[in-house]
């Protein structure tokens, strides 16, 4: 990576982490480009540099977010994704996100809890080719596992884990996080077979 792409990529990062804090604090629609430009320390001209409105700069923070996560699923459609792979992903790499990235999550949270840009991001997400990759290789997992309907397991999947996900934000002292993963994770990789 070349110095000028190393620094867009920071600087990225700077314009995503001030508009997460500025859309909770301020709510999405009150939040300006100007303000965002400001708490990022580059002129609203700059911003435009990077994104050509606050939609677009929406759409990327919500996809990359979720695409640091979902790019650990394989990407090859010929590799095996088993039980070893599922409980990794689960009680590893979602945990170590959740904890190393606690604001930005919570933010996030936040914003998607707001119907219309829940909708925004939904529409986004599902055309990213990591959600695909993801959505694939666990329909695939679940139809190996012998579920009639891997579809609706795999829908059943991500909102447990977005759910889980959310108590562990709102409450991260007294919810049991690794321990809830760890029987959430248990009850997919023991059920051999499910007659949906």
């Amino acid at each position: 990576m070349t110095k000028s792409n190393e620094i867009k990529k920071v600087k990225k990062s700077e314009i995503h982490k001030s508009a997460l804090e500025l859309f909770s604090d301020k709510g999405y629609y009150q939040t300006s480009i100007a303000d965002i430009a400001k708490k990022s320390n580059i002129s609203k001209g700059l911003f435009y540099h990077y994104y050509f409105s606050k939609d677009a700069l929406f759409e990327g923070v919500v996809i990359e977010s979720f695409e640091s996560i979902l790019n650990y699923f394989p990407q090859n459609k010929e590799q095996d994704f088993n039980d070893d792979n599922l409980a990794y992903f689960t009680n590893k790499l979602i945990i170590k996100s959740l904890e190393s990235n606690k604001t930005h999550w919570k933010l996030l949270i936040l914003l998607l809890s707001q119907q219309i840009l829940y909708e925004i991001a939904l529409k986004h997400l599902t055309k990213s080719t990591a959600y695909i990759g993801y959505e694939n290789i666990l329909q695939r997992y679940f139809k190996a596992k012998g579920y009639k309907k891997p579809d609706i397991e795999v829908k059943l999947f991500t909102s447990s884990l977005i759910g889980i996900c959310i108590q562990y934000i709102i409450n991260p002292t007294d919810y049991p996080v690794k321990d809830v993963m760890e029987q959430f994770t248990s009850r997919i990789v023991f059920t051999k077979k499910f007659s949906a």
